[in-house]
């Protein structure tokens, strides 16, 4: 036991060294910056190069260097943009009365600020809502969208009902910010336990995100979406699911709501949880780039 403790400060020693500059886990190549759009600063980083663009969106309490694994295995054929959501990150604060739909406005703007022309939009968990409904309302502007296990079929009457209230709100804020106060080797501790598989880097960036994840994100109200059915209807470009590897009923309601797509293929990953690229990157990787390749 005294020995694992004290592997794991060695690791939080070396990678600590990265905080206050990410750059030194990077590649000397990649970029941070930041785009005005939508009324509000938007922070990114960004692999650069002649490139066909593509954008990655972050799930919820991730920030954008969380896509860091994938963007490596990506960036000898993409510029790959690497947005942070409202609330997460160094993108400006979430407030509690930004619409519903202020991540997809977020989006075209980002898009606009940075001319970018034709981009591949690929979403995981909470970035795979906004993915969708962006395909949805602007069809023309992406090439293709990817989604990492979106939410097809609706939760549980029982637990949608306790999700907007307001006790449940100021718990998972109180839970947010509990997060965020604690010690860098603390929770790269908790991290490593829970998800020992995902590798170092992936566990720094997530436990970075963590620590600068804005409670007032715990007032998002994602009731107000349309549903992923009204969505995908008005999808017209390539569309790409990889979802976790669920139960087999399950399963088959998936494939019922991804059939609504005209141009649409959804594959469950073996193996793999919500975090679908973290899990099973070899699978993950081995499906995306045959999309990818079929551009």
């Amino acid at each position: 036991m005294k020995r694992q403790a004290l592997l794991l400060l060695a690791i939080a020693a070396m990678t600590q060294l990265a905080i206050a500059n990410p750059q030194s886990v990077l590649a000397s190549t990649w970029q941070e910056g930041y785009a005005n759009a939508n009324g509000i600063r938007i922070h990114y980083w960004r692999t650069g190069g002649d490139k066909p663009p593509l954008i990655l969106l972050h799930g919820f309490s991730d920030d954008g260097l969380c896509w860091t694994t994938i963007a490596r295995e990506l960036t000898d054929r993409f510029d790959i943009i690497m947005p942070d959501a409202r609330g997460h990150g160094l993108f400006d604060r979430h407030n509690k009365e930004d619409p519903a739909d202020v991540q997809v406005e977020d989006l075209r703007g980002l898009i606009e600020s940075l001319e970018l022309k034709d981009p591949i939009v690929m979403g995981h968990s909470m970035g795979s809502s906004s993915a969708a409904w962006f395909a949805a309302r602007y069809p023309s502007i992406p090439k293709a969208v990817i989604l990492v296990d979106p939410r097809l079929v609706q939760r549980d009457p029982s637990e949608s009902a306790r999700r907007p209230s307001v006790d449940y709100q100021k718990s998972r804020a109180a839970s947010i910010l509990e997060r965020n106060n604690m010690d860098y080797e603390s929770l790269f501790d908790t991290q490593m336990k829970k998800f020992p598989h995902w590798g170092l880097t992936e566990l720094h960036f997530r436990v970075i995100s963590k620590q600068r994840h804005h409670p007032n994100t715990a007032y998002r109200d994602s009731s107000r979406q349309p549903s992923i059915e009204k969505s995908f209807a008005k999808i017209i470009r390539p569309t790409l699911i990889l979802k976790a590897d669920d139960p087999k009923e399950l399963q088959a309601k998936n494939h019922a709501v991804a059939s609504i797509l005209s141009d649409g293929s959804l594959i469950h990953i073996e193996g793999a949880g919500h975090s679908v690229h973290r899990d099973r990157k070899d699978l993950f990787l081995e499906a995306l780039n045959a999309f990818l390749n079929r551009l």
